[in-house]
């Protein structure tokens, strides 16, 4: 594994443990200025700010809202500084009917900069949704569902 590898494997650790804290602004800390995502329901948010605030919404739902990110495979040009990571998710969002576990899959693009690696974009596509009751829902974290 090359040592870019190895940092956006960091990187995304470093998420997933922001995530688990209910920190917005460490999770945004990956983002670059213009990081887009789009969500698992398709919702699309545009820049930093929007992304972090979109974060910190969804955090501010409760405790059973879980999101945790597996890398799989991390691909790099290291001539250009960019690097595309695919892997598997897992969530839970809490709705109006009660918390549903979520899974998929999700890809990144990654561009090098002189802070790190940053987020450029991420898309995720969830592959399996359940209801779950509410004694069964999974902890700590986030997801922006």
């Amino acid at each position: 594994m090359s040592e870019s590898q190895d940092a956006i494997r960091a990187a995304r650790a470093a998420i997933n443990e922001a995530i688990a804290r209910r920190d917005a602004e460490a999770i945004g800390a990956f983002f670059a200025p213009r990081y887009h995502v789009t969500t698992a329901r398709s919702f699309q948010y545009d820049g930093k700010e929007a992304c972090v605030r979109g974060w910190a919404n969804m955090l501010s739902r409760g405790d059973e809202s879980t999101h945790h990110n597996v890398p799989e495979e991390i691909h790099v040009n290291e001539g250009w500084g960019m690097a595309e990571e695919h892997g598997r998710w897992t969530g839970t969002v809490v709705t109006r009917t009660g918390p549903l576990a979520v899974e998929g899959v999700y890809a990144a693009k990654w561009q090098q900069t002189p802070e790190g690696w940053l987020l450029q974009a991420e898309i995720f596509t969830p592959l399996s949704i359940e209801t779950v009751a509410r004694s069964e829902s999974r902890g700590s974290g986030g997801t922006l569902l």
